[in-house]
Order: C-alpha cells, then sequence, then structure tokens
C-alpha cells in the first residue's frame, strides 16, 4: 500500500476529514501558544516555573506525625531514670523530636487537710550523645516540673532538626531548588534518645507550730513518670507563582 492510498483512506469521509482537520490545527497552535504564553498575561506579569527557575515563591510546610510512643515508670526520691527511644528510619524528612514528660500526684498534700500542697518535681536532661547530630541552638534539652503548687504537671523539651525551623509559611525570592534544600533534615535525628529523669519529691509546710516536713506533711515515697516521644516528619511545598506588579 503507497502514501497516496493510505492519504486517501485516512480522508475518505468527512468525518475523517474533520477530525484530521482538528488535529493538525492543533498540533500547529499547541507549539505557538505556550511560546507566546507570556503576552496573554497582565502588563508586569511573569510566569515562574521548573526547580532552577527564579522568582518569586511561597514556601510552605505540611507536618505528619511519623512515630509516636511512651512508656511510664515508677520512681522513688531521689532516683534516677534513663527512658529511651530509637528512630533510624532514613525515609522521611523530620524537622523536630518532642519529648514530653508528666506526673501525677499521689499525694501532694499529705494526711493534713491544712497542710500546704508541694507538687513534686521531675527533672528532666536529653542524653543526646548516641543520636547522630541535631540542630542544638533551637533545642530543648533539659526541663522541670515547675514551681510546687503546679500540679499534675507536664513539660515539654524539643529536639530540632532543620536550622530555623518553625513551621510558618513565607514568601522569599530565589531559586526554587535552592529553597527546597534549606528544608532538608540532612540524616538528623536518627540514633537513640536518652531522656535521664531525677524526682525530687517535695513535703507540704504545715500550718501554726508544727514541725515542717513531720508526719502529717507530704511524704510520699515517689510518683510514675510517663516521657512521651513525638517524631515529626515535614513536607515541603515551594509553589509556583504569577507575580503581578500593581
Amino acid at each position: 500500500m503507497d502514501w497516496d492510498t493510505i492519504i486517501t483512506k485516512w480522508f475518505s469521509t468527512s468525518e475523517q476529514k474533520i477530525t484530521w482537520s482538528i488535529s493538525i490545527a492543533f498540533f500547529l497552535m499547541f507549539p505557538i501558544y505556550f511560546a507566546n504564553f507570556a503576552t496573554f498575561l497582565p502588563d508586569g506579569a511573569d510566569v515562574i516555573g521548573g526547580s532552577s527557575a527564579t522568582g518569586d515563591w511561597e514556601v510552605s510546610f505540611e507536618e505528619t506525625d511519623i512515630v509516636t510512643s511512651e512508656s511510664t515508670e515508677f520512681l522513688m526520691d531521689g532516683e534516677e531514670f534513663i527512658f529511651e527511644f530509637i528512630f533510624d528510619d532514613q525515609t522521611p524528612n523530620l524537622g523536630y523530636v518532642e519529648i514530653t514528660v508528666s506526673h501525677g500526684e499521689t499525694d501532694e498534700s499529705g494526711p493534713n487537710p491544712l497542710a500546704q500542697n508541694q507538687c513534686d518535681n521531675a527533672v528532666g536532661e536529653m542524653r543526646m550523645g548516641q543520636v547522630n547530630d541535631f540542630v542544638r541552638p533551637d533545642s530543648t534539652t533539659t526541663g522541670d516540673s515547675g514551681s510546687p503548687n503546679n500540679c499534675p504537671t507536664s513539660y515539654t523539651m524539643v529536639i530540632m532538626l532543620m536550622e530555623n525551623y518553625t513551621g510558618q509559611s513565607y514568601q522569599e525570592s530565589g531559586q526554587k531548588g535552592e529553597l527546597e534544600s534549606m528544608w532538608m533534615d540532612n540524616g538528623f535525628g536518627r540514633g537513640e534518645y536518652r531522656c535521664q529523669i531525677t524526682l525530687e519529691t517535695r513535703s507540704g509546710d504545715n500550718p501554726g507550730p508544727v514541725p515542717s516536713p513531720g508526719p502529717t506533711t507530704n511524704n510520699e515515697d515517689g510518683e510514675e513518670i510517663t516521657v512521651s516521644w513525638r517524631v515529626v516528619g515535614v513536607e515541603v511545598s515551594v509553589t509556583q507563582v504569577v507575580v503581578i506588579d500593581a
């Protein structure tokens, strides 16, 4: 079958002629349209696209809980205990790890109903020697339960894994690829996290001349301490925008 026969067969009916005419027109107009796309935009507008393009960008973040975990131990007054948590998955892009320390109060006022409440203190310190790296200036690696009258209590330490990360969206001028690379964890945050807790029980003060602390003050032996872990992943979006000058 020669080309003349093929072409004659393709254009043998009016429907085929219409279909081919539309297709040919589209093939011709498609590259012309995109080659001159900028001329259809308002005055002062720019089209920005591609990972190597420069311009104004909207940078936003979406956080996801990658792993959560918790464990509880009963500690005696003055006892130290190390809570451990291991994370070694290299796949997610991590933003930070939260460590929350909490405890109830079994006997904050003691047997004397008039005694002043004295809540116990769980002093926390992160031991980060087994974690490959983290952002030290932005991290919180120590904490305590606060004032004696704050019961029950909890506090959170945060290990940051991206420099200057706040989770807030912002606009920035520059190259798209460079903005995306700013918000990578660079492998930070993998390893064994160790949270050392030291319990300090506090004795409530008795009113009046009776001994304080004494047999009717808060003289409990210890508390249940819970340490919770939350590993937060971050997905970064650098959105192409059309900038229109006022």
